[in-house]
C-alpha cells in the first residue's frame, strides 16, 4: 500500500488579508498599509507639501506580543518578582532585565509604535524593583532611593537604576536599568528575536569579574569583556557543519545561554567569522 501524505498548511502564514483595514503577520511584526492624510512633507525644490506616508508599508509591534510580554512578569494580573533571580547578586538581577527588554527594543526598532513597549518598560521596572525589595526584605521605595541615577543615552536624560561592583585597579563593573531609547529607526537593523533569557544558575556577575575570555583565554583585554547570549540551548543544534564551531561546543558542554568573551572573539562570532584567537579547551 502506498502511503498517502499530507501537507498541512498554518492558518497564520497563508492567510490573505485586505492592507488597508487589516495587518498581517511576519517575524513577529504586523505588516500594514500606511495612511494618514495629515502628514505632509516639504518639497524642498518647489516648496509644496504633499502627503509623505500614504500607500507606504508600515511596521508595528502587535498589541498581543505587547500584552503577552508583559504576561509573563504578573500573577493573577498583578506584577511580581521573580522568584528565580532572588539568590542572584543586585548586578546580575538589573543586568538580566536590561538585556530582556533591551532585546525586545532592538527587534521591533523597525515599529512605528514603538512607543507601545512603555507600558511593557513599566511592567519589568515594578517587576525588578519588586525582586530586588523581596531579596532584600525591604520596600521598593527604598530600593529606588538605594539605586535610581540619571542614564545620559545620545545627549538625553534618562530616570533608571544603577548598581556599581567595584574591582581593584580596574573600572567597576556596572549595570543600568533605563535609558534605552523607543525611538522608531527605519534603518535598524533586525536582530534575532528575542526570547526571555532565564538563567538563574549562572552567576554572570563572578563570571565577568574573572576577565577572562571563555573561549580563548586572553586576559591582556581586560577592559574588553563582553557576554555573548543565545535564546535556548535548542538553538546550537542548528550548526549541522561538520565541526561545530568551538564557541558552540562550550556552551553546549557548560549548558549556558551564556558566554563570556573578548570584544575580538565576541565580534568574529557575531560576523560568523573563524575566531581569530586560539581556543582553549571546553
Amino acid at each position: 500500500m502506498r502511503e498517502e501524505l499530507k501537507l498541512e498548511l498554518s492558518e497564520t502564514k497563508t492567510l490573505i488579508t485586505h492592507a488597508r483595514s487589516e495587518a498581517a503577520r511576519f517575524l513577529g511584526y504586523e505588516l500594514t498599509m500606511l495612511q494618514k492624510d495629515t502628514k505632509r512633507t516639504k518639497n524642498k525644490v518647489y516648496g509644496t507639501k504633499r502627503r509623505s506616508i500614504n500607500g507606504g508599508v508600515g511596521l508595528r509591534v502587535p498589541r498581543t506580543v505587547v500584552r503577552d510580554k508583559c504576561n509573563r512578569y504578573k500573577q493573577h494580573n498583578t506584577v511580581m518578582h521573580r522568584t528565580e533571580l532572588l539568590n542572584e547578586s543586585d548586578y546580575t538581577i538589573i543586568a538580566t532585565y536590561r538585556l530582556e527588554f533591551r532585546g525586545i527594543a532592538n527587534y521591533y526598532r523597525l515599529a512605528y509604535n514603538l512607543h507601545t513597549l512603555q507600558r511593557l518598560k513599566w511592567v519589568m521596572e515594578q517587576s525588578l524593583t519588586k525582586t530586588l525589595a523581596t531579596k532584600h526584605h525591604t520596600s521598593v521605595q527604598k530600593i529606588v532611593d538605594k539605586y535610581k541615577a540619571e542614564l545620559v543615552v545620545e545627549g538625553i536624560s534618562y530616570k533608571g537604576l544603577r548598581v556599581s561592583v567595584p574591582r581593584e585597579g580596574k573600572k567597576p563593573l556596572v549595570a543600568t536599568w533605563g535609558g534605552v531609547p523607543l525611538k522608531w529607526d527605519m534603518q535598524a537593523d533586525l536582530e534575532d528575536r528575542p526570547q526571555a533569557h532565564w538563567n538563574p544558575r549562572s552567576e554572570l556577575e563572578k563570571r565577568l569579574l574573572a576577565q577572562v575570555c571563555e573561549h580563548c583565554k586572553a586576559t591582556s583585554l581586560t577592559d574588553e569583556i563582553e557576554v555573548h547570549h543565545i535564546r535556548a540551548l535548542k538553538d546550537l543544534d542548528r550548526y549541522t557543519g561538520r565541526d561545530k564551531p568551538f564557541w558552540v561546543k562550550i556552551m553546549a558542554a557548560r549548558r549556558r545561554k551564556t558566554l563570556v568573551l573578548c570584544r575580538t572573539c565576541h565580534r568574529d562570532i557575531h560576523a560568523e567569522h573563524p575566531v581569530r584567537r586560539h581556543p582553549s579547551s571546553p
